[in-house]
């Protein structure tokens, strides 16, 4: 379906402008406008929110590498090397739990508030 929105020059190039920056067609800015998507109506922006799930990924994998170190480590019998990644297991169970809260704040703000809200492309870069 096509929708023409009239605007004066500015604001035409202010809604392009955020499109862009926000990763979107304008046709799928606007809509996630009016769908209520808190990442736009927020101020925040779509990027710093990914950047910020993508920094926790990357932690997350880290310890993900820590462990299987671990692992190898005891099936080794190497005890005493294990025993330097007792801070890590003392913390994972809290790590894991930042990262999925975190994950799961970041993918709801990417989606429309509204349930009945119309699904947005996003454009591909």
């Amino acid at each position: 379906m096509r929708l023409s929105l009239r605007m004066t020059r500015r604001q035409a190039l202010s809604t392009m402008t955020a499109a862009r920056a926000a990763g979107l067609s304008p046709g799928a800015y606007v809509a996630s406008l009016v769908a209520g998507v808190p990442v736009l109506t927020s101020g925040a922006t779509r990027s710093d929110h990914l950047a910020a799930l993508i920094a926790s990924s990357a932690e997350l994998s880290t310890l993900s590498r820590n462990l299987h170190r671990l692992t190898s480590l005891l099936r080794q019998g190497s005890v005493r090397a294990a025993q330097e990644y007792r801070e890590m297991l003392d913390t994972v169970a809290d790590d894991v739990r930042d990262h999925l809260t975190l994950a799961s704040a970041v993918l709801s703000d990417l989606r429309p508030r509204h349930n009945n809200a119309p699904a947005v492309r996003h454009r591909h870069a």
